[in-house]
């Protein structure tokens, strides 16, 4: 899979551009007991696959997962596309899973990812499932999970107001669920569900509960699909793998909840444990670093190169940019924005429902699905579009990518083409800082802000819901 060189976030280079002090923020790292064996030796793609391998014959607090396979099981890997190295992590447990016989392996990515993404996915892992040392063929298939489509779902359990909460099929199906993510500070600060099973694998109607406040993570979800064991992954600051462990939830959720938010001191994890217990608060720790310009790059390799990542990572800055400052996302993205992005950003804020010019396009719409087998029309990614939307109305966006310039400025961000155009803007302003890999700097799945109030066209569709 080709990686992408993101040259203005080397600090080395960057730090002469600009006057007075500049900060540089990376992703969180997996310390702790688990640092001495993490990490791959080299960053071939065999030191990482082997990685993979040895971390689920070793994992924390629980045997070597061949010895909770029966010989033909199916097997679900519930999976973050944003996973760094996912191709190569997704080979090292192949191969255990091949010594261990497992029958059917089913890949099943957050719904973020794209058809084109799960597509190649497929193509790389049926050579490796080709290549397996098993009885009989392992079968592999890769799926995106489809949270409007009532039929790739299974109920599982009723949440905290008696709602129907449904998981995506092969998760529940499965003899052995192992969900596989990234690790993300922020995730364990906001107490989300540490293997990712929820709301990420719910349907639409339960994300959009959960990300309205309406409803809180049903505690006994993953222990009702038999979740045992899980790996996080962390990220290097060039967006390559950093770390990689694996052990019950319970043993990484401890781990989760010493990530630092800097990935180097403990005033960053600070701040955000205060944040997150005070979400009224007006001041801001001076532990927290601030910039006018804030550069949020999304290092890595093309898969993160998403939409849903730049929000991400606009999100990101926008908790370290000063007021009326700049924000700079640095990236590759080439894809032509979905439907929800087109329908939040630079228009202000707007209703849940999707506008009827482009309701042929929406996931969830009466046009796409058949009524019987629908969910409500929800996107998870309306609450990111918004808060992204929110910082282009408070200040400066501008975005470095590979699509045309009018795409972008029809979002009401700026454009800036070259390191170059940054150092110019850099020679105007202050101070800068510096996210690296900044998508894995906010939450996996975001909610609306505390103190946003619902808009009423919210308040009528939930009450169609009922």
């Amino acid at each position: 899979m080709k990686r992408v060189s993101l040259p203005v976030v080397s600090a080395q280079q960057y730090r002469g551009a600009v006057e007075g002090e500049l900060w540089e923020l990376r992703p969180a790292a997996v310390a702790g007991s688990f640092s001495a064996r993490s990490q791959p030796v080299n960053d071939s793609p065999e030191a990482i696959a082997q990685l993979a391998t040895t971390m689920l014959q070793t994992p924390a607090d629980f045997p070597t997962i061949v010895e909770a396979i029966v010989p033909g099981d199916h097997v679900a890997l519930a999976v973050d596309p944003n996973v760094p190295r996912l191709n190569d992590v997704l080979r090292g447990v192949l191969n255990l899973l091949g010594r261990a016989n497992a029958g059917r392996v089913s890949v099943v990515l957050w719904s973020e990812a794209s058809e084109a993404f799960a597509k190649e996915l497929e193509d790389e892992l049926d050579g490796v499932a080709n290549n397996t040392d098993t009885l009989k063929p392992l079968k592999v298939e890769v799926v995106r999970h489809q949270p409007h489509r009532r039929e790739s779902l299974r109920y599982i359990v009723a949440d905290e107001n008696a709602e129907a909460v449904y998981i995506a099929k092969d998760l529940v199906d499965a003899d052995f669920t192992l969900p596989i993510l990234s690790a993300r500070a922020r995730d364990a600060i906001h107490n989300i569900d540490p293997t990712g099973i929820f709301p990420l694998f719910a349907d639409a109607a339960t994300q959009h509960r959960y990300q309205t406040g309406k409803t809180t993570e049903p505690s006994e979800a993953a222990w009702l699909l038999g979740v045992q064991v899980m790996m996080l992954a962390s990220a290097d600051a060039a967006g390559e793998l950093g770390r990689l462990v694996a052990g019950t939830p319970d043993a990484l959720r401890h781990e989760l909840t010493n990530l630092y938010a800097s990935g180097e001191t403990a005033d960053a994890e600070s701040w955000d444990a205060a944040e997150s217990s005070n979400q009224d608060q007006v001041s801001i720790s001076e532990t927290v670093p601030t910039a006018d310009l804030v550069v949020a790059a999304l290092d890595g390799d093309a898969a993160s190169q998403t939409w849903v990542n730049l929000a991400r990572a606009a999100i990101a800055a926008g908790r370290h940019v000063t007021p009326g400052g700049t924000i700079v996302l640095w990236s590759e993205v080439a894809a032509t924005p979905d439907p929800v992005w087109s329908r939040e950003l630079g228009q202000g804020i707007t209703g849940i429902e999707s506008h009827e010019d482009d309701s042929d396009n929406q996931p969830g719409s009466e046009a796409s699905l058949d009524q019987d087998t629908a969910f409500r029309s929800w996107d998870a990614e309306t609450p990111l579009a918004r808060q992204w939307n929110q910082l282009i109305a408070d200040g400066h966006v501008l975005v470095h990518c590979q699509l045309e310039d009018d795409v972008i400025e029809s979002f009401g961000m700026g454009v800036i083409h070259s390191v170059d155009e940054l150092r110019t803007l850099g020679s105007r302003l202050s101070g800068a800082g510096v996210l690296r890999a900044a998508h894995y700097h906010t939450e996996s799945i975001t909610a609306f802000s505390m103190n946003e109030e619902p808009t009423s066209s919210d308040t009528a569709s939930e009450s169609e819901d009922q």
